[in-house]
């Protein structure tokens, strides 16, 4: 899927047990009110994967493709975005400037803090790196991808929500 086909919409998927990766519905108010994750991911083979791996959870989660769409999704329903998976590179707005925005919208609006799950695969097992993340833009733990499926169950468990 090329840029230009990417939806610009927000997006809800609702996962399946299935191999295949859930259908992303086109707007964010008619999804499932127990979708409680986010998956912020500009890459459509990552955004499949995760897809397959909330399926065989029997999760359901919203679906953006840059930061910008993210954080707009985050401030119309916060309560809909409790765990967020963020890329930390994509185009518009990088997953970086997106979790200190939304970090910043959380403390000037009282909110409870999302989980914010930065996914990369530059700094793969640095910690140092894994610290910035956490220590500079709000990020609560990463995720290094390719994302496996056991480390996505264990990140899900750990992080009820």
């Amino acid at each position: 899927m090329s840029e230009t086909e990417k939806p610009q919409n927000d997006n809800t998927v609702q996962a399946n047990a299935s191999t295949e990766a859930p259908k992303p519905t086109q707007t964010f108010q008619n999804s499932p009110e127990d979708a409680k994750y986010l998956v912020a991911e500009d890459n459509t083979v990552n955004q499949k994967i995760l897809g397959i791996m909330f399926g065989r959870m029997e999760l359901n989660y919203h679906a953006a493709w840059n930061g910008q769409q993210a954080l707009d999704m985050y401030k119309a329903n916060p309560e809909r975005c409790r765990l967020i998976l963020m890329d930390t590179s994509m185009p518009v707005m990088d997953g970086l400037k997106a979790s200190t925005l939304i970090r910043q919208y959380e403390k000037e609006n009282g909110l409870l803090p999302a989980i914010i799950v930065g996914m990369t695969a530059q700094f793969i097992g640095l910690e140092s790196e894994e610290q910035r993340l956490k220590d500079k833009y709000g990020m609560d733990t990463t995720l290094s991808k390719p994302v496996r499926p056991q480390h996505f169950k264990e990140l899900v468990d750990s992080y009820p929500v």
